[in-house]
């Protein structure tokens, strides 16, 4: 099965590194540029996993996942939050809106599969 990943982050270079490297593993990747973007893309393509970062405009990383964590259709689907801020207090957010794990920017090729793959190895 082929897993779809949704990555949401304002930084079009980063964004298209990860789209990149998870393509080369074999994941569909969709992508959103901010959180309001983000949105529309969980609704029209139901994806596997989220990776979002939390400074985007207008809407954070922290109110994209406490908003789709609300809604019963989406509230199960992993969110991995990828930020250079990872402070004490943003990991301890993260935990309380129930974001599945919190990676710091920048983080390894290597890591990050490493934490997909046990995200949706928990799913299954």
């Amino acid at each position: 099965m082929k897993y779809k990943i949704l990555i949401i982050d304002d930084t079009i270079p980063l964004l298209e590194e990860i789209t990149d490297i998870l393509k080369m593993e074999g994941y569909d990747v969709e992508t959103a540029n901010d959180a309001y973007g983000g949105m529309q893309k969980v609704a029209t393509t139901s994806p596997d996993l989220i990776i979002t970062d939390v400074l985007m405009p207008e809407i954070n990383g922290f109110q994209l996942v406490e908003k789709l964590k609300s809604i019963d259709k989406h509230k199960d689907i992993p969110i991995i939050i990828l930020s250079a801020q990872a402070s004490k207090e943003n990991m301890n957010k993260a935990k309380e809106i129930s974001a599945n794990l919190f990676l710091k920017k920048p983080c390894s090729a290597d890591e990050l599969i490493f934490s997909i793959e046990s995200l949706l190895n928990q799913k299954t």
